[in-house]
């Protein structure tokens, strides 16, 4: 496993590379339904963790159960108390938790756009004897029997299979009756391993969809029985690439596991040594946990394929646009892109995805006509398993990147407008190319370079926050920027996408080497308010090398009030509860933010006039508060004021506005206990964006020094 960024990655290395057991262990026998669908989605709350102490501080101060983990991404699902709104408990935990976001449940399998029953025959015969094969037009187009001809038939390579469970009594998916060629799979809907010879996971006349993803990749071939796939063998069931189904679609009302279940899915199989991951399915939207969960197969070798979706647009897809997966779009006989595939610069390669017969998932009808990017990435998951499977003849242990590089190397164009052509990856795949390619390399200095990897800090534009020596130095409470979006365009052309999350950077791995653009997006306006504020920067990175670059953001963390993302922290009714964002306050530390009144304005909230921010914390009897407030140190042009406010919001104590040479401050001894508010005015109406103050605040102790 390749090192990655190391000091300023805040641990996501380590994270993503431990090696543990899941909590709710998967095993041959019975076991609890998850717990997931146990509980209304509506109070489910996913967070990554630090260790095992922060988890106890998240729930505990959520007031919410933990009910399940997932020890190597750190990361646990939560039921939040009744009441507790998921948006609510995530900003409680923004300064506590690495990330908290909903478990998801509402991602599916990629629709066929247009699905039919029977065989239209375009292609020509290939060599093998499967008395369909002369039907299946794909199969010579991507050029599989001459990989098959030169011995790349996926012999020893695992493909898991992320879908529906697949049909595995089809003798064209798991040999009959002993099924040798099938692995152990895992069910996600009641966390439980099953072996080949166990009954179908799903329903035989509703969740067809696996079926159609596992012949694709590696139905068996040259056996004298209905179809062939990509990595199905040369007529011997140990000829071929092995299938392990990892259920996430199905269960009893043939729905979604939910995010979490997807990613207990995905570590099972990467800790049992699965080659190839392919995923058919997603939606739109974000996830930290499935970052998480891809990048852990990533650092453990595995290939991962995603179809691009049938968005019939440019428009970007989860998974399949995260970075170091392979997104696939969908082309037409012709080496056109079909009308309902997606493309964008995103995409890797394209692949056959219309009317291309495969596998059904009953002996019933046997075959179908499947269709859609969903039979387009399995194309591609067969034909990196086949080049794997060369590699490994000749010795060599390719990382995913370069197994990506020979396939797009030796890909054919894809036709039509340039502007589409462009989305549409390096070309369709040519399977038989790539292994006439593979078959030549034979030591390690002879592959593609390898990948890179990338890391992009973010960090707001008024706090002190720097690299240093040992990470990052810095007095801020939040010096990140949470949830930036940050997008990298190669000088390919090639684009990748990731957010940055309350725990650092956003992490590109096995990514092209060379030069890139930096684009930084705003912040997240429902969590942090905050103006869009887009900047660019660039970076440059060697073949298996590593690259870390750094922007700054105008950001206001505190700017939104918890629990109303509506209403700003101008008041003391609606001020921002720094001990419940962050939990026990250190003796010294700095709050940055941006004078911005326009924060918002997209959600009908009233522009210009003075900016207020108001925080609360708790003082005892006798504890001194010492504060300092700058505006000129980090560009902004205003001048502020402090007023103090006791516990019945009556003012005690205001500060001189600051001047050209001198700090606003105040040094108060509280007489009684309770919450305190902190005010920051903007005397001038001098805001906007660019404007930015920082408030140094010392409980019994001095303020850090600006």
């Amino acid at each position: 496993m390749r090192k990655v960024l190391t000091s300023l990655l805040i641990g996501l290395a380590s994270l993503l590379a431990a090696c543990g057991n899941l909590s709710q262990r998967a095993s041959e026998g019975p076991a609890p339904l998850n717990p997931a669908l146990a509980t209304p989605p509506e109070r489910q709350l996913v967070v990554g963790y630090r260790d095992e102490g922060n988890l106890e501080a998240v729930s505990r101060l959520l007031g919410a159960r933990v009910i399940a983990t997932l020890p190597e991404l750190k990361a646990a699902l939560l039921e939040l108390p009744s009441g507790l709104a998921q948006a609510e408990a995530a900003r409680r935990v923004l300064g506590l938790a690495r990330y908290a976001e909903p478990n998801r449940f509402d991602r599916s399998p990629i629709p066929l756009p247009n699905p039919r029953t029977a065989a239209q025959g375009i292609a020509p015969q290939a060599a093998f004897n499967d008395p369909l094969l002369p039907q299946q037009w794909w199969i010579p187009k991507i050029g599989a029997p001459a990989a098959w001809d030169q011995g790349g038939v996926g012999r020893g390579v695992t493909i898991g299979i992320v879908d529906t469970d697949f049909d595995r009594s089809h003798p064209d998916l798991c040999d009959q009756p002993a099924r040798t060629r099938c692995l152990p799979g895992f069910n996600a809907f009641t966390l439980q391993a099953f072996a080949p010879t166990a009954p179908f996971q799903g329903q035989q006349n509703r969740d067809t969809h696996g079926s159609g993803s596992a012949g694709m990749a590696a139905a068996l071939s040259n056996n004298g029985q209905y179809v062939a796939g990509v990595a199905g063998g040369n007529g011997h069931p140990s000829t071929a690439a092995r299938l392990r189904p990892l259920v996430i679609f199905g269960g009893q009302n043939g729905g979604y596991v939910g995010d979490f279940g997807v990613a207990q899915a995905l570590v099972w199989a990467v800790d049992r040594g699965v080659d190839v991951l392919n995923n058919s399915w997603g939606g739109g939207g974000y996830s930290y946990l499935l970052k998480e969960a891809f990048d852990y197969a990533l650092l453990h070798g595995v290939i991962v394929v995603a179809s691009a979706g049938n968005d019939y647009r440019d428009a970007y897809h989860l998974p399949s646009g995260l970075p170091g997966l392979i997104a696939v779009a969908a082309t037409n006989p012709y080496d056109e892109k079909t009308g309902f595939s997606t493309y964008g610069p995103w995409v890797d390669l394209s692949a056959p995805g219309e009317d291309v017969l495969t596998t059904f998932v009953n002996l019933g009808t046997g075959t179908w006509l499947f269709g859609g990017t969903s039979a387009a990435g399995p194309v591609v998951a067969g034909s990196a398993a086949v080049v794997l499977q060369v590699l490994r003849d000749n010795g060599l242990n390719p990382t995913p990147y370069q197994v990506l590089r020979i396939l797009q190397q030796t890909a054919d164009p894809v036709q039509g407008p340039s502007d589409v052509v462009a989305g549409m990856g390096a070309g369709r795949v040519n399977v038989g190319r790539a292994v006439q390619m593979a078959r030549g390399l034979q030591s390690p200095s002879q592959l593609p370079p390898p990948g890179s990897q990338i890391g992009i800090l973010v960090l707001n534009k008024g706090s002190d926050a720097r690299p240093g020596p040992g990470g990052l130095v810095t007095t801020d409470l939040l010096p990140f920027v949470p949830f930036s979006n940050v997008t990298l365009v190669h000088q390919s052309g090639k684009q990748m996408y990731a957010q940055t999350s309350p725990a650092g950077p956003a992490l590109f791995l096995e990514s092209p080497p060379g030069q890139y653009q930096v684009l930084v997006g705003g912040p997240s306006q429902i969590f942090l308010g905050g103006s869009e504020d887009p900047v660019q920067g660039a970076v440059s990175v060697l073949p298996g090398g590593e690259a870390l670059a750094v922007l700054r953001q105008q950001a206001d963390p505190y700017e939104v009030t918890p629990g109303n993302p509506l209403a700003r922290n101008d008041t003391p009714q609606r001020a921002t509860d720094l001990g419940q964002l962050f939990g026990p306050l250190p003796p010294a530390f700095t709050l940055s933010a941006a004078f911005d009144s326009n924060n918002l304005a997209q959600f009908g909230l009233p522009q210009g006039g003075p900016d207020v921010d108001v925080y609360k914390l708790s003082l005892q009897p006798g504890q001194t508060l010492h504060l300092r407030a700058d505006s000129r140190l980090v560009g902004g042009l205003g001048t502020v004021k402090l007023p103090l406010l006791d516990p019945h919001g009556t003012p005690v104590l205001q500060s001189a506005e600051e001047s050209p040479t001198e700090p606003a401050e105040i040094f108060y001894q509280a007489s009684q206990a309770g919450t305190y508010y902190l005010k920051l005015e903007e005397v001038n109406g001098q805001q906007g964006p660019g404007y930015f103050y920082r408030l140094g605040v010392g409980l019994d102790a001095s303020p850090p020094a600006f």
